[in-house]
């Protein structure tokens, strides 16, 4: 789940994050499915959102193929503010997380379209001050499911809780020329997990960019998308 409390001056109607951010992070997107040359652009994020479906709908309206693995540690904020959006939507499949054992061959034949496994750990603020005990959260299969489904990604988002162990995780199921986005990358206790790349870079307003191989990332991002950042 994303964190929505802390203030952003221009939220895009895209995703809960800046203008410059939603659509540097749409313009990935693009240049991804163009890479792939009409395979599918496989994606694995962890915090489901407004973005989840603004960018799933953009891969549906083009008729881009994808398989898209959307993660969350919180079924009533998906019940409240998600769900709703994909009922009747096509290529969409939904696991609560108590189910995924049961349900594995379900996520696992699932490889087009939206794939969301959600959890229900509850609300969990470990950086407001008071709830610092939710960091103990046991998240073990939120973090690990991707990794155990096997296969890789072109692209990982983390946006969710345990973003440390999640970029640790990006960085072993990416494909040899994939990449991981962070977001909120101005958070310095984010920042240990960065040396699990061969490449990164800050970008947007927010975002930090990995990758496994050696690169600048203008073959998919703008030159201006590497100025001036939120905590400059």
């Amino acid at each position: 789940m994303v964190e929505i409390n802390q203030p952003i001056a221009r939220t895009s109607p895209k995703a809960w994050m800046t203008v410059r951010d939603a659509d540097l992070y749409e313009g990935l997107l693009h240049s991804l499915a163009k890479r792939r040359l009409g395979a599918p652009v496989r994606v694995v994020e962890w915090g489901i959102g407004r973005s989840t479906l603004w960018y799933t709908g953009v891969f549906e309206a083009l008729k881009i193929p994808y398989f898209w693995l959307s993660l969350d540690h919180d079924w009533n904020f998906f019940e409240s503010e998600i769900r709703g959006h994909l009922v009747g939507r096509l290529n969409t499949v939904i696991v609560k997380g108590d189910e995924v054992a049961s349900k594995l061959h379900t996520v696992t034949r699932h490889a087009r379209g939206l794939c969301a496994v959600v959890y229900d750990a509850g609300e969990l603020w470990p950086s407001v001050e008071g709830h610092e005990r939710d960091r103990d959260a046991d998240l073990d299969e939120y973090v690990d499911l991707p990794g155990r489904l096997g296969g890789t990604y072109d692209l990982a988002v983390i946006d969710g809780r345990k973003r440390r162990r999640c970029l640790l995780e990006a960085a072993r199921i990416l494909s040899a020329d994939g990449y991981a986005i962070l977001h909120d990358a101005w958070r310095r206790h984010y920042h240990c997990a960065w040396n699990a790349f061969r490449s990164g870079r800050r970008f947007g307003d927010e975002w930090w960019i990995g990758s496994p191989i050696e690169t600048d990332f203008t073959d998919v991002l703008p030159s201006h998308a590497f100025e001036h950042h939120h905590d400059e």
